[in-house]
């Protein structure tokens, strides 16, 4: 059996591990007008997370009613389903370079220029919509809603998930924010080196979060 915290750090961080997040977060924080977009596109990111997490939560609600060894049987499932998911991810970012992130990012850096602030907010709700994200989302919108908690302490839970896995656009627009010209060189060069290292830092820390995932799994058997 899934607990329900542990499990949700565990998919909250996988789904924070991804380059491009942190990679438009930081190009917006560098950008002409940076006070235009990042609060728009921090807004949109964390709103994109809850509803997705939160309509998956509220819609098994829905469901036929399920005995609770079932519930159970089905959070051991989708352990097996995110750790298995993770580790074939992992291997795929460390077998391919993909040319096609740098390229979109480099549409996006000079689209910034001219951008208006709903389209940060649509940027951010759209990051929400990659596979990945949908899965990590919607599994822990089924932890919670399998477990029914009550209203407050469910909303706190999608909540909690959704400012952890938006963690690489939450913590580098609050550095900025505190600081904006203090926090624009390191910004920089986390940035550069992200370009560099990016796909392995995450291909290492995804690998390693399924492994865990798995083995979590297994012991709560």
């Amino acid at each position: 059996m899934l607990s329900v915290i542990p499990s949700l750090v565990l998919f909250a961080l996988a789904g924070a591990i991804s380059t491009v997040p942190v990679s438009i977060t930081i190009m917006i924080l560098l950008s002409p007008e940076p006070r235009r977009g990042a609060v728009p596109f921090l807004v949109g990111s964390v709103a994109g997370s809850i509803a997705v997490v939160g309509f998956s939560a509220v819609g098994l609600q829905f469901l036929p009613g399920t005995p609770a060894w079932k519930q159970d049987e089905l959070l051991s499932w989708l352990g097996f389903l995110i750790g298995f998911f993770l580790i074939a991810y992992a291997l795929y970012l460390f077998g391919h370079r993909s040319q096609g992130d740098s390229a979109l990012l480099g549409k996006m850096q000079t689209r910034f220029q001219t951008a208006h602030r709903w389209e940060y907010v649509v940027l951010g709700l759209g990051l929400n919509l990659r596979p990945k994200a949908i899965l990590l989302a919607v599994t822990a919108g089924a932890l919670i809603g399998v477990r029914e908690p009550p209203v407050l302490q469910g909303a706190l839970f999608v909540l909690a998930f959704a400012v952890v896995t938006q963690s690489a656009v939450v913590v580098p627009i609050a550095v900025w924010m505190h600081s904006p010209e203090r926090a624009e060189v390191p910004l920089t060069a986390i940035y550069t080196y992200m370009q560099r290292n990016g796909q392995t830092i995450a291909a290492i820390a995804t690998l390693a979060i399924g492994v865990f995932i798995l083995g979590y799994t297994v012991v709560q058997l």
